[in-house]
């Protein structure tokens, strides 16, 4: 059984720690632990672990008394649910920066310069960048590349986690060059993060339509009604076109450029539950 502190997802950790009480012959059932917190039903603490349920606010301090968690265990152990189970993007940035601030030294495991990937725009972009551009240490043209252009100390930034990250080398001509390493986004902890480097592509979205000229962005909107089995079709439909985009750019030569392409698909409605 690990220590709290290396879990960053509370339901994994409640997995773990009564599979492991169970195995040392000290069993703490489900059943049991949601009596100890004040649960009425009997399977509630089962449907938490499984996600279909969450933990009540005022019931957090309970469960970690009731899991018999020290004091500094019991505030990390709430700082996990509040953020597993944060609604919006900014309660859960709030949330992990007091992860990696009032809990530092403990939560080295979950890899903050693979966090700060995608804290911003840029740092994808250089790397595209430098997939055909010719770096070798000059960070105010490297800066100038990118449009909108970026400062030489982002630029050197930029190359200094994308060094440490391994996805970008120097090699003996002296040019950096692109590895073939790739950041997934797997991980309950990155989702988040995504969702910010989401947010600041689309910032360009919209930027990019007063920026270029027609000829050279691609811009299409839709707007139409369909059912739960066609938007589920669409979608389909999408990540199949998502995945044939990259096969292009996987099999491309003579690369001159970087592109962005955001697709985005989402309710302007609620559902219909019944007919009229």
């Amino acid at each position: 059984m690990h220590s709290i502190f290396s879990y960053v997802d509370f339901k994994v950790f409640l997995k773990d720690l009564l599979e492991d009480r169970s195995s040392k012959g000290n069993p703490l059932t489900y059943e049991k632990l949601g009596k100890r917190i004040g649960f009425t039903s009997k399977g509630f603490v089962t449907q938490i672990i499984h996600g279909k349920s969450k933990i009540p606010v005022k019931k957090i301090g309970a469960f970690g008394k009731a899991l018999g968690l020290k004091k500094k265990e019991r505030d990390y152990f709430e700082i996990l649910v509040l953020y597993s189970q944060a609604k919006t993007n900014i309660q859960k940035n709030q949330l992990f920066r007091m992860l990696t601030t009032e809990f530092k030294t403990k939560i080295e495991h979950i890899g903050p310069d693979k966090y700060e990937f995608y804290t911003t725009w840029y740092y994808s972009a250089v790397r595209s960048l430098l997939s055909y551009y010719p770096f070798a240490g000059d960070y105010k043209k490297l800066a100038n590349k990118l449009v909108p252009a970026i400062t030489p100390g982002q630029a050197q930034k930029a190359i200094q986690l994308l060094e440490k990250l391994a996805l970008i080398r120097k090699r003996e001509d002296g040019f950096y060059h692109v590895t073939d390493r790739l950041i997934t986004t797997g991980d309950t902890v990155y989702a988040f993060a995504v969702v910010n480097y989401q947010k600041a592509t689309m910032d360009l979205s919209k930027e990019s339509l007063d920026r270029f000229e027609k000829p050279d962005r691609s811009s299409a909107t839709l707007t139409l009604g369909l059912s739960e089995a066609g938007y589920k079709a669409v979608k389909e439909k999408l990540d199949m076109v998502r995945r044939e985009i990259m096969e292009i750019a996987n099999y491309d030569k003579r690369i001159d450029r970087v592109i962005q392409i955001n697709m985005h698909a989402f309710p302007l409605t609620k559902k219909n539950r019944g007919l009229l």
